[in-house]
Formats: structure tokens, sequence, C-alpha cells
């Protein structure tokens, strides 16, 4: 050990006793971060005294699925190093390796098993030189930060690139990690589930299109998101095969649940698995250590042992038996995370539900990936109490609204255990909290488990589970047929939330009477706009809407002609894009319909803000969220939607303006989505669409006050940055 190494350890463990000894907190990143900065190498230093190591990265599933990995390898005799409190970063990586530099001696030797954040792969894997990278899946994920998943998939293939000797051992039933293994020199090995597993697929998937010429994928099933037996039907380009695959899959129906199945391995290498927990992610993940294990040598005598002691880190998939009741408690972070937390609890039966959202910097500020979490799926479920707390709970309320579910704000997670006082003690409190809000959630539940509820205490009062969607005021407007409200390519343009707007629509059509008629149309479908009363024109990632703008470019005069005749659009984002002339797409300029009179060019960084304008289709500022690179430029004969009460902000650095307000086009890069928190601007659509139907009638008030006041938090947050 060098000498510049040896002081930069020596600093790091007294900031590590000084930590735990003084201050009575854990390491964390500190100590890495201390080691960094007095030796910037310090990672590949130490790398290089391990007589191997496996990275693992992806959205969901790598403190899991690193600590198997790292259980396996000390199972079959190796001392490991290990950061197995899930802080992946640099700094986290750096402080484990610190941390583990004086293991035991193994008969087997020293093996690194380290998580790493997928944007910092790209610095990680060319100091550790890893013999593996397990490549999980790709999901959205705290689009503030991350970007695009695009993004995400360069820096994972750069990082490879860094690391040629690197293995990856990637999910092939992931289309967006099949495309990295596709683009790279490094050996790969794919795994997977190699059947179908008959479960609901999610309404809203991360993409489904082909790696090499951008079509849209077909599948033979799909497990959920974009996971699934899939084949490009115009170049070939398909799953690759599975070098791993899950068969035989069962779910177990006894009262500790979880599935069985078998590894086999294409030379054939065949392993029976069990596992205690039931979600369908924990079959991936564990077929994933199986190929990780095996590639390494270390083998999987050990694995049936390291599966059934495994406990998951800091809480996650924890029951714990407070004031008399159980609680379960998950951590979901996005979407497709969620979804799998839904699934879960529907095939229990759930009925206690309390959910938690905070919008901190390791959250990411944008919340409007909740509207593309399926809640109406518990809908199904006899539900009994819902709560929502954490710093964005009145958006968890009026997402579950707008699903049909009347939710409780509280304050904590002791407040919903005692708001179940009443129902019946043998139900289950399910609890799903996001990143920052999740490890206040479990000191809680620590706090206060094994205490039972105190004699002759008062049962809480709740609100019932359902909103009553009968009609809150009927508008006594009759129509020979529904109004129809199109909404365009939620196949590839559904990346913020856009599901939240139709929503609205049709939910505050429905609750005044107004029949409304909801149409898809999705990707290779005719385009008719005849009888088209609103339409929605979503945001997408970079290769979903250079797909969709073929696709409509083929058809813009019905687009044009229904904006002629004063039609209503709604364009968010990358669908506001496609209405100017054109857009750039990195340094490809991409011809747009030319419907409005704009063009977006390419800027410096990302306009990244919450968001408020003053509008004229509003009394109230309208609030959102704003997350684009290009910048947009409006003719001078065009009318911004609204001017932004923080400088800096809108469609471009420089513009007093935000969005577009031409003829009945709305066109905004508010994200959200816009229409749940400012209803006046889905009234003002639904207005306008019956004035073209020639009915002139104000719509009668509804009650929103739990919109009005997550607009309101939406606001304050805006006032408090400007």
């Amino acid at each position: 050990m060098g000498a510049r190494t040896f002081l930069a350890c020596a600093a790091a463990d007294a900031a590590r006793w000084g930590l735990s000894r003084v201050l009575h907190r854990g390491g964390g990143n500190a100590p890495g971060a201390i080691a960094l900065k007095l030796n910037p190498n310090i990672i590949a230093d130490l790398a290089a005294d391990l007589d191997g190591s496996i990275v693992v990265t992806g959205t969901n599933g790598k403190t899991t699925t690193n600590g198997l990995i790292a259980d396996g390898l000390a199972a079959a005799g190796y001392d490991v190093v290990c950061n197995r409190a899930g802080n992946n970063m640099q700094t986290g990586i750096a402080a484990a390796m610190v941390a583990g530099r004086r293991g035991l001696a193994a008969k087997k030797g020293r093996f690194g098993a380290f998580e790493c954040d997928e944007l910092y792969t790209v610095r990680v894997l060319p100091q550790v030189k890893p013999r593996a990278l397990v490549l999980l899946n790709l999901f959205r994920d705290q689009l503030d930060r991350y970007g695009e998943i695009d993004h995400t998939q360069d820096v994972i293939a750069e990082a490879l690139r860094l690391s040629p000797e690197t293995t990856l051992i990637y999910n092939a039933d992931d289309p967006l990690c099949a495309a990295i293994a596709a683009r790279v020199d490094n050996a790969s090995i794919g795994f997977g589930i190699d059947e179908p597993t008959g479960l609901e697929a999610d309404r809203v998937s991360d993409s489904r299109f082909c790696a090499l010429c951008n079509a849209p994928l077909d599948y033979e099933y799909v497990h959920y998101g974009q996971l699934g037996k899939y084949r490009c039907p115009k170049c070939g380009w398909s799953r690759p095969e599975l070098g791993y695959a899950a068969r035989g899959i069962e779910l177990s129906c006894g009262k500790d649940g979880g599935y069985s199945w078998d590894v086999c391995g294409t030379d054939g290498f065949r392993r029976h698995v069990k596992t205690r927990y039931s979600g369908l992610y924990m079959v991936f993940n564990i077929t994933a250590v199986v190929a990780a294990l095996e590639f390494a040598g270390a083998g999987t005598a050990g694995l049936d042992e390291v599966i059934a002691r495994y406990q998951p880190a800091g809480g996650r998939m924890k029951t714990w038996h407070v004031l008399g009741r159980d609680v379960v408690s998950n951590l979901a972070k996005n979407p497709a995370g969620f979804d799998r937390m839904i699934s879960e609890v529907k095939a229990a039966d759930g009925r206690l539900m309390a959910f938690f959202l905070n919008d901190n910097d390791a959250d990411g500020h944008d919340i409007s990936w909740i509207w593309d979490v399926d809640f109406e799926k518990l809908c199904e479920l006899d539900l009994a109490r819902v709560f929502v707390g954490g710093t964005r709970k009145n958006d968890l309320q009026v997402r579950l609204k707008y699903a049909g579910i009347n939710a409780q704000l509280i304050d904590g997670i002791e407040d919903a255990v005692r708001g179940c006082f009443g129902a019946d003690a043998e139900l289950p409190l399910h609890s799903v909290a996001n990143y920052t809000v999740f490890p206040s959630v479990t000191a809680d539940l620590k706090r206060l488990d094994g205490t039972e509820r105190p004699e002759g205490t008062r049962a809480a009062v709740a609100p019932k589970p359902r909103v009553n969607l009968r009609c809150y005021a009927d508008a006594g407007i009759r129509l020979e047929r529904p109004l129809r409200v199109v909404h365009l390519y939620p196949d590839a343009l559904n990346l913020y939330g856009d599901g939240g707007n139709i929503a609205s629509l049709r939910q505050r059509c429905e609750w005044r009477g107004i029949p409304v008629h909801v149409d898809a149309v999705r990707m290779g479908e005719e385009l008719d706009l005849s009888d088209a009363d609103i339409v929605l024109l979503g945001g997408g990632a970079d290769r979903d809407q250079l797909a969709v703008c073929r696709e409509l470019l083929a058809q813009k005069q019905k687009l044009s002609a229904y904006v002629e005749s004063d039609g209503a659009l709604l364009a968010i984002c990358g669908g506001y894009q496609l209405l100017g002339r054109f857009y750039m797409m990195g340094d490809q300029q991409v011809e747009g319909l030319a419907v409005i009179g704009a063009e977006t060019r390419s800027g410096e960084g990302r306009l990244i803000h919450n968001v408020a304008i003053d509008s004229p289709i509003a009394s109230t500022p309208i609030v959102g969220f704003e997350n684009h690179g290009g910048r947009t430029y409006l003719d001078e004969d065009e009318t911004p939607l609204g001017r932004p009460l923080v400088s800096g902000t809108g469609n471009n650095e420089f513009a007093v303006g935000e969005g577009v307000l031409h003829k009945c086009v709305v066109g905004t890069y508010f994200h959200g989505p816009i229409l749940p928190k400012n209803p006046q601007v889905a009234d003002w659509l639904i207005e306008h669409a019956l004035r073209r139907r020639g009915i002139e009638a104000a719509l009668p008030a509804l009650d929103d006050s739990y919109e009005t006041a997550a607009h309101d938090v939406a606001l304050a947050i805006v006032k408090r940055g400007a």
C-alpha cells in the first residue's frame, strides 16, 4: 500500500470512528469522501488487492441482489468486501473498500461485491475493473437527476467500454438492458424468465421499441413493465438467448408464500431455488445471483441457506408488530417499484394501506411519476383504510382521488396505525414509502415495535375508502354523442405522468354527468380526428418521440385541420416541441409538424425547476414541473401560455413566456401532470370542447379541496425557490 493510500485510509478510519463513537451515527459516505479527497485513485488501489469483484447496477433491486451475491460468496469461502448498507455512489464504495481492507484470511481469498448507482458506473467500473457487471433492469427513476433512460444507457455503455475485460450479466427480458449488450464489445450473458407468468401487464412501460430500428416491438408475453419475450417485426431483433433461464415458476399458496423455480443454464446447468418473497422481481434478482455466482466460480452449493436467512437491508420487506397490528414496510421509488408493491398487496388481499412520498434531492423533485403508478388496481380490493404522508402527501391524495380512493392525510406511520383502530386486528397495514421518507417510517416502526394497543384507546374515525363517484353537480348537458377525448400514442409518449391529464378530463366530465369517451391511438393505428373534441399529445424519451414524429408526419394534415377548426389540443413537453417547425435531438434537426410558429433549439444543460405561471386561462397561477433540454422560441405573432413567476424558466432562459396558446392549442413544458393540480385548465378545455359543439354552458363547481391543497403546496415550493 502506497503512502498516499495509507494516509487516506487512516483519515477515513478516524472519520468513521468519530461518527460512530462520538456522534453515534453510521459511517455512511463520509469516510469514503475523505479518502477520495486525499487519494482520488483509492478505489483502484484497494480494488487491486482483491482477487476479483462483481458490481451490481440497475434501477430496482440493487441492494437485495448485491447482498445475496455477497452472502453467496461468503458461503463459498471468500472474505467479502461489500457496501451492504446501499451507499452506492463513489464515496460509499470507497468507504466500504477502506473498511474491508483488513479482512480475515479466507481459503478462497478476498472478493468484492459492490452495488453501484447507474450514473456512477462510468466512474467506478474503470477503477474497480470487476469481473462482471450485473445489470438488473432499467426503469425511469428521478428524471430530474438521471434524465431520460437513453442517457442512463449511454453512461452504462461507456462504463463498459472503459472496462473492456468486464463481462456484462444482464436482464435479457428488458429490451433496454439488451440494447446495451448489443452495442458494447464486452462479453455478455443474458438471464431472464423463459415462460409466461400470467401476471397483469403494467399500464405503462418504459419503452417497447427496437434498439436497432426503433420500430415498436411485438411481445409473445409480458411479465411487467417492458420485461418479457419480444421481437421486432421490422428488422428481426429479438430477446437474446438466455444463458440462465428461470423455468417452472410456481407461487406457493401457504402462509409464507414465495416463488420456487429452476434456473437452467445453456451448458446443462440446473439449480432449483425457492424464496419466501412473493414479488416476481425476486425471481429476476435471484436468477441474476445464480448467474453471478456461477460466473465467479463460487458455485451455488450454499444458496438455499443464504436465501432462507437473508434479511433485506434497512427494514425493507419487514413485518413489525405495532400497537397490536402487523405492519409491513416496503420501499419503492418509481412507477415500476410501486406497481410491484401494489401487485403484492393485491396478492395478499391487503385492505389497509399507507403511502409516503417525499420530494427531497435524493428522491427527485419531479413527482409526476405517481400518475404512472396503477393505483386503480387497489380498487379491486375491499379497502378499509388508506393513508398518505410525506412532504407531497397532498399530491398523493389527489392521485388516489382520481383512482377512486379517498385517502386520509397523516404526519407519520404511527398516525396510520392508530387510524386503523376499529378495523379487524388480523389485517396487516401495508406501508410503501419512497427513498428519503422510508428511514423515518422504519425508525418509527422500530420505536413502536412490540407495543400493544393501549387499553381504552378510542378507535380513530377514518373516511370511507372510496370517493363518491356519482355526479357532484349535474351540468344538465345532454349530448348526441359523448365528448371524445383522444390520447395520442400513450404507448410511446408516457414519460411524465400524462395519463393523469386524461384522468382529470374524464373524471371532471363524469362528476358533472357529462358523457365522455377516451380513445387511445397507438403506434401503427390510423389517426381519426374527425369527431375529436379534446386531443392530448404527451412527452417521451428521444427514441420514442422520434418514432411518434415519423408516424405523425405522415398524417400531419389531419392534426393541422383539427387545430384550424378550433379543436382543443393539450401538448406536453416533447409533444409541444413536435408541434413546431423543428426540434433538435442532439445534433440532429428533426422536422416537426409546423402546427404552431415555433422552433426548438439545443441549449446548455437542462431547465429543471418547480415552476408557476400567470395565464389568462386560469384565475390562479398554473403550477407544474419543467425538465427539458431544448429551448423553444415562439414566432412574434404567437402568444405564450403565461408569464413565469421565476426568471430563467419557461420556454428558454431569456424569454418572458412559457408554453404557447395558439387558437385552442395549449402547449407547455409543465409536467405534474398539469391538469389535476390546475383544474381550471382542465375545465377551460372542457368548456371549449362543449362550445365547439354549440353548447354554451357554465360548468357547475366541483369540490376541488384536494386539488387546491396540492396546488398551494406546489406554489409555495416555487415561491421559496424564487
